[in-house]
């Protein structure tokens, strides 16, 4: 796989390229572009694709740690990072633990309260966020499958369906949710790449 592309590059990279070298192409899009719909050809999607991004959204979730910001184009304009007490000494997070063993003593009690807590600061910030901003033109998530709908379940939830079509899944590894993984993340997300389609490097 090449090395990749910025984002903004897209549109000159694939229109270099001509049918038969697209079709011996492994394409990687940049996801911060628009998805390709179902149907449509490449030609198509080029024709529609934005010169500027917009406001997006990126939420790293894990047990214990959040990290989110918000970007207007390329700038990180607002971000936040959250973390609470909520993995126990054997690295299980408590949730998972209490609906396997049942009773709970005060720090289970304690790690259940505070990943509780930290749905709700999600929440919560999502809610201010979305409340000063311009709606964003995609939401980039990575979070335990197990932990996305208990989300949802919190109070406030976000401002948004679990089903919103802006909603896109982060295909890559995400470490521990601080400020430097969400730009990491961000970065990796506003690249593209063009190889060789024999090639199964990993993006």
């Amino acid at each position: 796989m090449s090395a990749g592309f910025p984002w903004h590059e897209t549109k000159a990279r694939l229109r270099e390229l001509d049918a038969t070298s697209r079709a011996g192409s492994r394409i990687v899009l940049p996801a911060v572009l628009p998805p390709i719909a179902p149907g449509e050809t490449l030609d198509d999607w080029l024709a529609r694709v934005p010169d500027a991004l917009g406001v997006q959204v990126v939420v790293l979730l894990r047990a214990g740690s959040a990290a989110l910001g918000l970007w207007d184009g390329d700038e990180c304009v607002v971000h936040k990072v959250f973390t609470r007490y909520v993995v126990r000494g054997n690295g299980k997070a408590q949730p998972l633990h209490a609906k396997t063993k049942g009773k709970s003593r005060y720090g289970a009690r304690l790690r259940l309260q505070n990943a509780r807590r930290l749905l709700e600061e999600v929440g919560e910030r999502l809610v201010e966020w979305f409340a000063t901003w311009p709606a964003p033109e995609a939401i980039h998530w990575s979070c335990p499958v197990r932990q996305w709908p208990e989300l949802f379940a919190a109070n406030p939830p976000p401002p948004f369906p679990r089903d919103d079509p802006r909603l896109r899944r982060i295909a890559m590894h995400v470490h521990e949710p601080r400020f430097e993984e969400l730009l990491r993340v961000r970065r990796a997300l506003a690249r593209g790449r063009i190889g060789e389609a024999t090639d199964r490097s990993r993006s």
